[in-house]
């Protein structure tokens, strides 16, 4: 292997090429420093980019721009702050489908093996994580075929698992474990080597001790890597070298997420039949002298819910959708919620009273059709204060807008065609 400083000067011409030749990918890798460590490849924790010397040195020109603009994306589109508390082998694969794509579409030149799969193209990094987890779940029985899902199949060239960090820098202890874990002995941190399509994690961010990243933290991060894609999509554009299908991906990023459970509530609160009563007065305004009707609310109706059992939807989905759902019978007291699980038929039922827990036991697996759950609304005779259904919009196959309100809660960017759509976020 040549020495550090020649590995540094190749460094140094794959960032000034990316300045010159890409330049959106070139002004953001100024911003991460570039530290030696002791990793299979390259990885980024938004601050950094660890690099293997080895590595670096096996790359051609050309590969090492690529590298460094995957390790640059990972950052722009905030994958160091967003893994939360998903698997993170399997995130850095979803993270890898999601950003190879518009790489390749940019002109570079990736490693042989980089992960790419045409079934994933315009999808989020949570989207495709949601398929791979299902299908995992899938296959984790049965021993691995030689005909699985080539992103399945790679699943062992991702990185660290969840408690292993970046390799110290020379003579800063602030990013040593403070304690053994899984991969490690003492407080050194073993690594797999990797496999195909492993050439570039994303770690996930610490604070400037080295610690975990507070959610705080991770969104004061997010905050600032967004202004800095916008200004680098502004300086690429004005000099007539604007990069290829990022623009969306890095507005959707930068779009701040609302709370799905407060819009859910909002919504079910806005079916709630009311009106206005002198007796008590409205609290609000009798500090300012001021007696104005408060708004008397009466239970809500039916409430029916529907749930897609495709398959698409993951089990932290479900169980904080319950659990919103739940909340929601103990605020809203309606008469009965009616869970309707349905893939392409409805498959079963459950009725839950005010007040009473819900537990989802979902049912079903197959084809993805929403019309069978509002035809079977219409045989049952049930007029519902609203529908609510849980789903990733994957299907084609709507009903006519119904009278009563609709809320399609997915984790994609989809939007249904009618009613209003949240996105459910897994924290």
């Amino acid at each position: 292997m040549k020495p550090q400083s020649a590995i540094e000067r190749k460094l140094t011409r794959a960032r000034t090429q990316l300045l010159l030749n890409q330049p959106f990918f070139g002004t953001l890798c100024l911003r991460l420093k570039l530290v030696p460590g002791e990793l299979p490849t390259m990885a980024t924790d938004g601050c950094r980019i660890v690099y293997d010397p080895a590595f670096v040195d096996e790359l051609t020109p050309a590969e090492l721009e690529a590298v460094l603009a995957h390790e640059v994306l990972h950052c722009a589109l905030g994958h160091h702050c967003r893994r939360g508390v998903r698997d993170p082998r399997l995130w850095n694969e979803a993270a890898d489908l999601a950003i190879n794509p518009i790489l390749i579409g940019n002109g570079f030149t990736l490693p042989a093996g980089a992960l790419l799969d045409p079934g994933f193209d315009d999808l989020s990094a949570e989207e495709i994580y949601a398929r791979l987890s299902e299908g995992s779940r899938e296959e984790s029985n049965p021993a691995p075929d030689q005909d699985q899902h080539p992103a399945m199949a790679s699943r062992t060239d991702i990185g660290q698992g969840p408690q292993q960090q970046p390799s110290p820098e020379p003579g800063n202890s602030a990013h040593t474990p403070s304690t053994s874990t899984p991969g490690t002995v003492g407080n050194e941190v073993r690594r797999p080597s990797p496999g195909p399509g492993g050439f570039g994690e994303v770690w996930d961010a610490t604070d400037e001790h080295g610690s975990p990243a507070s959610q705080a933290e991770n969104s004061r991060q997010q905050q600032e890597w967004n202004i800095a894609a916008e200004q680098a999509m502004r300086s690429a554009n004005s000099c007539g070298r604007e990069p290829a299908n990022l623009a969306r991906p890095i507005r959707e990023n930068r779009q701040s997420k609302q709370d799905w459970r407060a819009l859910l509530r909002e919504f079910v609160a806005a079916t709630s039949p009311c009106d206005y009563c002198w007796t008590p007065p409205n609290r609000r305004y009798v500090a300012s002298g001021l007696y104005l009707p408060s708004v008397e609310r009466a239970g809500v109706g039916t409430i029916v819910v529907a749930v897609d059992t495709s398959g698409s939807i993951g089990e932290e989905e479900l169980e904080q959708f319950a659990g919103e759902i739940t909340a929601i019978s103990d605020e809203a007291k309606p008469a009965a919620i009616h869970i309707v699980y349905c893939d392409a038929v409805v498959q079963s039922i459950q009725q839950f009273g005010p007040s009473e827990p819900v537990e989802l036991e979902p049912r079903g697996g197959g084809g993805t059709d929403f019309r069978p759950v509002f035809e079977w609304v219409e045989v049952n005779q049930i007029a519902p204060a609203c529908l609510i259904y849980l789903t990733d919009l994957c299907c084609r196959s709507y009903p006519q807008p119904p009278e009563y309100p609709v809320l399609w809660v997915t984790d994609s960017r989809r939007t249904a065609p009618f009613g209003e759509t949240i996105r459910i976020k897994v924290e």
